[in-house]
């Protein structure tokens, strides 16, 4: 995922179209995915049932996050970065654009360090009363060079905390509340749900920011192709 960020940034960077110019829609305005599968007879397409029959090359996604969730194209004969084309039977799709959220581009800063610290903030009384007691950073404040608010990337309201040598640190990584600290896309899978109605996420394919990939963590119906993918 780190390569995908990079990648993202620097298509941004760029000035190149939005990503949602790079979408197949219909006339309604929903995108069209499409996902190939094994089985010939799919009138919807059910994450639950997918994790108990992961292909070789989703298996290794899961390493990272462990969420049911269902692998899709965003365009016609697009093909897997490890493996090519995939065999079997082509579905397509169609949801509304706005309930894919660009985890790349992160608009609403959904993995920022701040939406971190709200979120272990209500999974832990413990940590929200340290939270309460603790230095912030503040933009307006002039921290030395060598200040953990300097080192951070918009740091505004963050907490830090010093041990018993004196040196500073965020308490979001204090190593006490490892337990809370939860899986980076989990978090923002429940947030970007949670707050702005969304069902998967979207995001460049490989190095190639002008190819993407959805994954989708909710039941959609699915029509089969009457044509061939690739």
């Amino acid at each position: 995922m780190k390569l995908l960020l990079e990648n993202w940034r620097k298509f941004l960077h760029e000035g190149a179209a939005s990503y949602r110019d790079k979408l197949e829609y219909d006339d309604e305005g929903n995108v069209i995915l499409y996902h190939v599968s094994g089985r010939e007879d799919i009138e919807e397409l059910d994450p639950q049932l997918a994790a108990k029959n992961l292909r070789s090359y989703t298996a290794q996604e899961y390493k990272t996050w462990d969420r049911p969730r269902i692998f899709f194209f965003t365009r016609l004969g697009q093909e897997d970065v490890g493996i090519g084309r995939i065999e079997g039977t082509p579905y397509s799709v169609k949801i509304d654009p706005s309930q894919l959220y660009p985890i790349n581009e992160d608009p609403h800063n959904l993995f920022s360090l701040r939406e971190l610290q709200n979120y272990m903030a209500k999974e832990s009384n413990e940590f929200a009363a340290e939270y309460e007691k603790a230095e912030k950073c503040n933009p307006s404040q002039e921290y030395n060079e060598w200040h953990i608010c300097n080192k951070t990337s918009d740091s505004s309201g963050l907490a830090w905390i010093k041990d018993r040598f004196g040196t500073k640190r965020l308490l979001v990584n204090d190593l006490k509340y490892h337990n809370i600290k939860p899986n980076v896309y989990e978090m923002v899978a429940n947030v970007a749900e949670m707050s702005y109605n969304s069902i998967g996420f979207i995001y460049p394919q490989s190095d190639d920011p002008n190819s993407l990939i959805v994954v989708l963590w909710k039941k959609v119906p699915a029509t089969k192709l009457e044509k061939e993918f690739y």
